[in-house]
């Protein structure tokens, strides 16, 4: 009640004689002053209960899809990046939400999550990361919480070390590996999506043991579905690639020259039988050196590639340097690869879907 006259008070806007006003003023400033002060108590509590309405109800699925039609009920998957969220929500398929924490155009080896992602990590009955090396910020979040299921460490997962040499197939035990030497786009092939998802399968029965044969049969339709994509995306790719010319190579077969802005397609080429001649960038993590930049251009001008495959974060400056000066700089034909399937809307085969928009980023990139 004293708070409620205190403002009344603050709010009189009647003119008053400036004699009474004088005489006045001194009880009225302490008090204005505890009025504005009440008054931004009153927004603080406002806020924070818009706050607590907005957050704290159940996490909705996509709209448009009745197989995703959950309204707080199932188990909430919390994940760091899009294409985890993707591959759990095939898996869940009406029983639960997967929903990615890293926003949308945010980098995920250099984000600082919003209050609202951290929220819906805590209410999280499943928490899914790549891991340390890749997320690099959100190693606190991730790392010591029981609810944690790391994909790259998982023991069927097949993972790649970056070399200058080329691909090398890491060890089983990752320790033995230099710091940030993993490629860890792993999710770019079938094989390991169906390994997180027989991870993701496993933990939902677990945590939801009523609902296993759920989970078990969508695995089954998820494990088919990347066998059918394989033999389709193989197909699609064959009818591209030409007969080596070179007397050693005689019969092989490969695809037009392209290059990469950053070297983050070894597990979909090497699924697929592609392999870029240049990279940009072998680690997104720091700017080349003048050296390794003359590098570059030394081997664009050898290579000739009629493609290069960009993302949606590229260094435009960083291109224009390596391109300077070259014959191909005003050429060269550029495909964006959305890799993290910021353009992908969450239902049904949303993975599938993912993959399919890449298969055709690279398929425009070599016709």
């Amino acid at each position: 009640m004293i708070h409620h006259s205190v403002i009344s008070l603050a709010r009189v806007e009647i003119p008053a004689p400036r004699v009474c006003m004088k005489n006045l003023a001194w009880p009225i400033k302490p008090l204005v002053r505890l009025a504005q002060k009440a008054q931004k108590a009153q927004k603080a509590l406002w806020c924070a209960t818009a706050l607590a309405c907005v957050f704290l109800q159940p996490l909705q699925a996509q709209p448009g899809s009745e197989q995703y039609s959950v309204t707080g009920a199932g188990l909430l998957v919390a994940t760091s990046i899009y294409p985890l969220a993707l591959i759990a929500n095939d898996i869940l398929a009406g029983h639960g939400n997967a929903v990615a924490l890293i926003a949308a155009g945010d980098s995920p080896h250099h984000t600082t999550l919003s209050p609202s992602a951290r929220l819906k990590a805590a209410r999280a009955d499943l928490l899914l990361w790549v891991g340390q090396d890749f997320e690099v910020t959100l190693g606190k979040l991730f790392r010591e919480d029981p609810r944690t299921v790391t994909v790259s460490l998982l023991s069927d997962i097949r993972l790649y070390e970056l070399d200058r040499g080329g691909l090398i197939e890491a060890h089983d035990d990752q320790a033995h590996a230099e710091p940030h030497s993993i490629d860890l786009h792993l999710w770019l092939s079938t094989t390991n999506a169906e390994i997180i998802a027989q991870a993701i399968s496993r933990a939902a029965s677990n945590l939801d043991p009523s609902n296993a044969p759920h989970y078990r049969a969508s695995l089954a339709r998820f494990t088919e579905q990347q066998a059918q994509n394989r033999e389709a995306f193989e197909a699609e790719f064959a009818s591209l690639k030409r007969t080596k010319s070179d007397s050693q190579d005689s019969g092989l077969q490969d695809t037009p020259p392209y290059a990469v802005y950053h070297d983050a397609y070894r597990y979909f080429e090497s699924e697929f039988g592609l392999s870029h001649r240049v990279a940009l960038l072998v680690d997104p993590e720091r700017a080349p050196s003048i050296r390794e930049l003359s590098e570059v251009r030394a081997s664009l001008a050898s290579a000739q590639p009629q493609c290069l495959l960009t993302e949606p974060d590229s260094d435009a400056g960083l291109i224009a340097t390596a391109m300077k000066g070259l014959a191909q700089e005003t050429t060269l034909r550029r495909v964006e690869v959305d890799i993290l399937g910021r353009k992908i809307d969450e239902g049904q085969e949303g993975y599938t879907r993912l993959m399919r928009a890449v298969v055709a980023d690279f398929v425009e990139c070599l016709e």
